[in-house]
């Protein structure tokens, strides 16, 4: 991985680290309950879900946190551009649109498709090398 790589990394997802450790500790606590079903331990296979329920609601606090801070810089950058242009006008008019198009609906199908053409190319460059 590229030094800006590992800075976009960082700054998107301080929290990949944790994640991934409590994935594994939970992938642990399904094992540890179904062993604990098998042997006929419900007291056993009852805390081991209040924990894991415990565990991936914290989980999901980290990928919410993390998805806040994926989003947040889209929606700055769309106020910028939404307060220099409003909308982009067509020379053809198109059927429930018309002749022009909101950047608040054009931004995101740009932005999505831009995600899609830089995985491709990254994973071409990874094969290459």
């Amino acid at each position: 991985m590229s030094g800006f790589e590992q800075l976009w990394d960082k700054l998107f997802h301080p929290n990949k680290a944790k994640q991934e450790e409590i994935q594994n500790r939970l992938k642990e606590m399904q094992e540890l309950s179904k062993l604990a079903t098998e042997i006929g331990q419900k007291q056993i296979y009852k805390n081991l879900q209040i924990e894991m329920n415990e565990l991936f609601m914290k989980y999901l606090t980290y990928a919410f946190f993390d998805g806040l801070r994926f989003i947040v810089p889209h929606f700055f950058l769309l106020a910028i551009i939404t307060s220099k242009v409003n909308f982009i006008y067509l020379p053809v008019n198109l059927p429930l649109l018309g002749n022009e198009i909101g950047i608040v609906l054009l931004y995101p199908v740009v932005a999505i498709l831009a995600h899609f053409v830089y995985k491709r190319f990254r994973s071409k460059k990874l094969q290459l090398s």
